[in-house]
């Protein structure tokens, strides 16, 4: 998308945008992911102005530099990132978060820092960023908000955008990778336990690759049977998504999904298999597992 469509899309809908410089204190899939929906997304509330990266990683902040051209800025400069940035995304590994905020100089009256750190403490970002706590955010999302497909959770609650807090629209530019859709939990403790959901994509992943493999032991070309796998599990999940949005439906539709299963078919059979084996009740410990280490309670691996 042209940034002259992008600006006639918003001139047209009657919408006056508030015009965003966006910086990302690290580069790797997620901030990759989040600047390519920042800079696709069609919202006529806002528009992005310019998105400054860090180098590294070189390989994602080349690909977003070829994608966009001059809306990407590259950078081995930090500071010079914040200096032009209003909204600051921090993608850095757990054990550089404290000493890379520290070295960093914030505007108070400028800056809004959204961290994607998943261990990182709100307390421990205003503490290093020296940041008023209304302008300090944690973020967890998937890839997939790069196709604005994803579900970001945001802690804490924004100001309301009337508000003149520097902040207050960081909900609604959030949503745009979501289409529409940003979770606000009340608390870090919501958010942590709702963080463990995006730490079981790669179980899933395993599951979906499984379910294919026995496919090509079975004589099915490697190619059609992960393409249909795939196909399957959007399907599934696409119906799990329509039917948790009808009225009614919102607390119990997956149990109802469930339920579904006809008594004495083969997907009951399956389930009742995988249940007897104690698959579910090791799923449910993995999570357990994931939320501990998420909360600081542990460093264990869960074997």
């Amino acid at each position: 998308m042209s940034s002259s469509s992008s600006s006639t899309d918003r001139r047209s809908s009657g919408i006056s945008p508030i015009t965003t410089t966006v910086g990302f204190l690290g580069c790797g899939t997620i901030a990759s992911a989040i600047a390519t929906g920042l800079l696709t997304q069609k919202d006529p509330r806002h528009i992005i102005e310019r998105v400054h990266v860090t180098k590294r990683s070189e390989a994602k902040s080349s690909a977003l530099k070829g994608q966009f051209q001059d809306k990407i800025v590259v950078s081995e400069d930090m500071q010079e990132i914040l200096n032009h940035s209003d909204l600051v995304f921090l993608c850095v590994l757990p054990e550089q978060v404290e000493s890379v905020l520290k070295d960093l100089k914030f505007d108070t009256r400028r800056h809004t820092l959204v961290s994607l750190v998943s261990t990182s403490k709100l307390k421990n970002l205003v503490e290093y960023s020296r940041l008023p706590s209304t302008n300090v955010y944690k973020m967890i999302c998937l890839p997939a908000v790069a196709e604005l497909e994803g579900t970001p959770l945001l802690v804490p609650r924004p100001p309301p955008p009337s508000s003149s807090s520097s902040s207050s629209n960081v909900s609604s530019l959030i949503g745009t990778l979501g289409g529409g859709t940003c979770v606000e939990c009340d608390n870090e403790e919501i958010m942590e336990a709702m963080m463990v959901t995006t730490c079981m994509m790669g179980s899933v992943y395993e599951f979906m690759r499984t379910t294919r493999d026995f496919l090509v032991e079975k004589g099915v070309p490697a190619r059609d049977a992960n393409h249909v796998v795939a196909r399957q599990y959007w399907g599934m999940t696409k119906d799990a998504l329509t039917k948790s949005q009808r009225d009614g439906c919102q607390e119990d539709s997956l149990d109802q999904l469930i339920q579904e299963q006809t008594p004495g078919g083969l997907n009951e059979q399956a389930l009742r298999n995988l249940d007897a084996a104690g698959v579910f009740d090791r799923y449910k410990d993995a999570m357990e597992v994931v939320l501990e280490r998420i909360q600081g309670q542990g460093n264990t691996n869960g074997s």
